[in-house]
């Protein structure tokens, strides 16, 4: 698996080392071989690239969000990175999976787990990392355009 730039990732494996020697808790990034860290890039990507962002896209038939007219911001590929490594353990968390699933409660015997999905809109479901949903809706188009 190789990362091509805007073809199926929007960061590559050297812009996500940068981030992750930066970043404070880093280890179990580190731990992976380089093609896990591409696949979890590429996943990611493609993730973040389903939200509607501000702005128009180069060439309507490409397969990610980016590029547009304007620049990538740092906030997009800082929140790949971050998506990306929320993705690491996501797939053990039965929690998140629940919800993901539009499951409100279980119960098992006497125990029970309630899931407070009110308060969940549909961008939230979309991200597995709660930082990367800030980085990115700071750039999602916002209202609906009236004509």
């Amino acid at each position: 698996m190789t990362i091509t730039l805007y073809q199926n990732s929007l960061v590559t494996l050297e812009d996500a080392q940068c981030y992750f020697d930066e970043r404070y808790d880093s280890a179990d990034w580190y731990a992976l071989e380089q093609e896990q860290q591409e696949k979890l890039l590429i996943t990611a990507s493609k993730k973040i690239s389903r939200f509607d962002f501000v702005g128009t896209v180069e060439d309507v038939n490409q397969p990610l969000a980016f590029p547009r007219d304007y620049e990538i911001p740092q906030d997009i590929k800082d929140a790949v990175c971050e998506e990306a490594y929320a993705l690491i353990n996501s797939s053990d968390n039965i929690h998140q999976k629940n919800i993901e699933n539009n499951i409100s409660s279980i119960s098992l015997g006497v125990g029970s787990v309630s899931y407070n999905t009110a308060n969940i809109g549909f961008e939230t479901n979309k991200l597995s990392s709660s930082v990367a949903l800030y980085l990115v809706k700071k750039w999602v188009k916002k209202g609906y355009l009236v004509k």
